[in-house]
């Protein structure tokens, strides 16, 4: 594993992102049923899946995506992953995903954190003029998370998403650069 960096360069209050390993995939196989859930897979998936699963971000990876392994301030140790998927550097957009892989560090704020550095690090360094995700209807937990972290709703999309037996609405929600630059808070690169 990495060594923690005493200052470390993409560090929230309380996380820091660190580029990922395969290791921190592996460790962070999709074999919990409500993780799946509220990633928006239709199961679970055992290890041999989840390195199957790892070959296709590796390429994504080559291709243009940003993954990063989230770690709490003076662990190297991951509880997740964030990053930036479908980067378009001609327009200026990506979509971003996140997952914090044991249910004890939920609710606890740390994925919040890891947004917004992932944020300051898509405006600050990627030269991105927005950054979008999608939501489930199912999971307001994320999608009061994602409003602290700056995203606003901007589509709602109707009955997209079929999942355990009743389609779902899925919100398209965003930050856009102007947003971010008129946010009064700490950003990942201040002392």
């Amino acid at each position: 594993m990495p060594s923690v960096p005493e200052r470390p360069i993409l560090r929230g209050e309380q996380v820091w992102l660190r580029p990922i390993e395969k290791e921190d995939l592996l460790n962070s196989s999709i074999e919990d049923v409500e993780l799946a859930h509220y990633a928006g897979f239709r199961r679970s998936f055992a290890r041999m899946e989840t390195e199957q699963w790892l070959q296709h971000v590796a390429s994504r990876e080559r291709g243009g995506d940003v993954m990063f392994a989230i770690c709490r301030l003076g662990s190297d140790v991951a509880i997740g992953n964030c990053g930036f998927r479908d980067v378009d550097q001609h327009h200026g957009s990506a979509e971003v995903a996140i997952s914090i892989v044991d249910r004890a560090d939920w609710g606890k704020g740390l994925g919040t954190d890891a947004m917004r550095v992932l944020v300051d690090f898509g405006f600050g360094e990627m030269r991105l003029e927005r950054i979008w995700l999608r939501v489930f209807d199912y999971n307001p937990r994320a999608v009061r998370s994602y409003e602290k972290a700056g995203f606003v709703k901007e589509v709602l999309l109707r009955h997209d998403r079929f999942h355990r037996g009743v389609h779902h609405d899925v919100h398209l929600m965003a930050i856009i650069r102007p947003d971010w630059l008129t946010e009064q808070r700490r950003h990942a690169w201040d002392d």
